[in-house]
């Protein structure tokens, strides 16, 4: 079973290594990455994923905010 992720976060070193490790890991497929909570909204209403990884501290919309 392949689970779909994507990765938001606003730093980039952040975002490199997270998808590092998504690449390495044989289970997961990275759907995206974004900087920003706003921006993940309309793609991720068009292709839901299984999995987020998430920054809970973000400007505008945080981690924790965005999955509520």
């Amino acid at each position: 079973m392949i689970l779909k992720c994507a990765i938001i976060d606003d730093e980039p070193l952040a975002i490199s290594l997270l998808e590092s490790y998504v690449n390495k890991t044989p289970f997961l497929e990275l759907a995206g990455k974004y900087n920003s909570a706003v921006n993940a909204l309309p793609a991720l209403s068009k292709e839901p994923v299984d999995l987020l990884f998430l920054d809970i501290q973000m400007p505008e919309l945080n981690g924790m905010e965005f999955s509520r």
